[in-house]
């Protein structure tokens, strides 16, 4: 029996976004992933809506032998304490997991780090344990939109020498830390067989108000938006009298974990749902196509995920 660990896919931000299952491995400096040789991935059946992600999965061990490995499925890195996401605890807590029919309770892993300020410095700096000297709960860090001044406090009085010289050197803490959420189990994936991993929950979903002129820069690259979204927008506003203010909701998956399986996804199945007055954008092939009213379908075999998924909505 084998033992290693797995990264599975997540929605979450703006951005907020999701990410697909990987092999990987934990330790304090973070989430580590890794490629994993013997166990496939079949199929992956994606839907997202602002209000839900589903996740099925169809994973193959190709060997004579039982593996046993760690899953972790990772949400995208939040914002430290710049954003409003009234009730970040709760939504984490809507996740759910299934393993051929069965729900299980995976465990969460907080971590709190630093980005690279500049190319000198490769990797991220993992604060998690040092923060916690400060008194700093993990209820207190993911809720840190709400609870600012409770933490700038604890910041402040904090005798950890490591966090006062980061502070220094991030001059725009507050909002330059990042906070990755981690869900992990052991999974055993029986020889020659297939097993079934589904994911359901309620995503955190970003955003701003724009007017039409924001759409053509930032919002433009990330989401691929052309002429016929913003046609359709303008022309929303103007049969509803509105005014030149939009309201985009942003939320990303990360795709491209899917690549860390033996063999390329047999089938990838992406479906996206909007609002019947909603406008819908994100940078994809000609393999999307509508299929009603409300939804769009992509459809792929043998796929190799390139990019992450990017989606805007907006009304």
């Amino acid at each position: 029996m084998q033992n290693k660990i797995f990264c599975l896919g997540v929605v979450f931000f703006s951005l907020v976004a999701t990410a697909n299952d990987s092999t990987g491995y934990a330790s304090t400096g973070g989430i580590n992933y890794i490629k994993n040789h013997h166990i496939s991935m079949e199929t992956e059946d994606l839907y997202i809506s602002k209000d839900k992600i589903n996740v099925a999965y169809q994973f193959k061990n190709l060997t004579n032998r039982d593996i046993t490995e760690t899953i972790l499925f990772p949400f995208p890195a939040l914002n430290g304490m710049d954003g409003d996401f009234a009730d970040t605890e709760g939504l984490l807590n809507s996740f759910q997991v299934k393993v051929n029919g069965n729900a299980i309770k995976p465990k969460r892993h907080v971590n709190i780090f630093f980005p690279p300020k500049n190319k000198a410095e490769n990797k991220p700096i993992d604060v998690t344990v040092a923060l916690a000297t400060c008194g700093m709960s993990e209820k207190l860090l993911l809720n840190s939109w709400k609870l600012k001044d409770d933490i700038s406090e604890k910041i402040a009085v904090c005798p950890n020498q490591e966090i006062q010289k980061l502070l220094k050197y991030y001059d725009d803490w507050e909002n330059e830390w990042k906070i990755q959420i981690t869900y992990s189990w052991r999974q055993t994936f029986k020889a020659n067989a297939i097993t079934r991993v589904e994911h359901h929950y309620q995503p955190l979903v970003g955003g701003g108000i724009n007017t039409i002129q924001d759409l053509n820069g930032q919002l433009k690259k990330n989401f691929c938006i052309d002429k016929n979204f913003t046609q359709k927008l303008f022309h929303l506003h103007e049969k509803a009298d509105r005014a030149p203010l939009i309201l985009t909701r942003e939320l990303s998956y990360i795709l491209t974990t899917g690549a860390n399986w033996a063999k390329p996804i047999g089938r990838f199945t992406l479906t996206i749902e909007r609002k019947p007055n909603e406008v819908v954008s994100l940078c994809w092939d000609k393999s999307l196509k509508k299929i009603n009213a409300t939804q769009f379908k992509a459809v792929k075999t043998n796929f190799i995920p390139q990019h992450d998924i990017d989606i805007v909505f907006s009304e």
